[in-house]
């Protein structure tokens, strides 16, 4: 049984995403990256920055399966050629042996933040969920409920959900 012939090529298959949102950039890798993977990363990731002006981009490595030494110079060069077109670069989701792997190897980082997660990784370029939770938020809520209990201010009305 022959198969119709795919509009998309292998090559296209094997493309990282690079996600626009809100001004920025998310960049998930997963997987085994293979060094032609890397090396189109970086020139859609820099052709993405110029054609969106994006402000800020985030590289999450939380699925990533190996890091060697290649693909850590690839990200440092990444970074410091996005910093030179006037976009920030968070690094976020890496685990402890990514980063054991990058201090073992001395790579340099200069210019580029590190997050845990992608939700901090976002706030770290000011990018954040109307209504989401903050420390100071959850203590404020939290105050206010003591001071609920002790009678010392009126019980808040509860809120409908439509």
């Amino acid at each position: 049984m022959s198969h119709p012939e795919s509009p998309l090529s292998s090559r296209d298959l094997s493309r990282i995403p690079i996600i626009p949102l809100w001004g920025q950039l998310i960049v998930p890798l997963q997987g085994d990256i293979t060094d032609a993977q890397a090396a189109q990363l970086c020139s859609d990731v820099l052709r993405d920055i110029q054609r969106t002006g994006a402000r800020g981009m985030v590289v999450d490595v939380s699925g990533l399966w190996l890091v060697d030494s290649h693909l850590c110079a690839v990200l440092a060069r990444l970074a410091g050629s996005a910093r030179l077109m006037g976009t920030r670069t968070v690094l976020c989701g890496m685990g402890a042996d990514v980063a054991l792997t990058l201090q073992s190897m001395g790579i340099q980082l200069d210019g580029v933040e590190t997050a845990l997660g992608l939700e901090e990784g976002l706030a770290l370029l000011g990018v954040r969920a109307v209504g989401a939770r903050t420390e100071e938020s959850e203590r404020e809520q939290a105050q206010r409920l003591a001071d609920e209990m002790l009678g010392l201010v009126a019980p808040a009305s509860p809120r409908t959900v439509v």
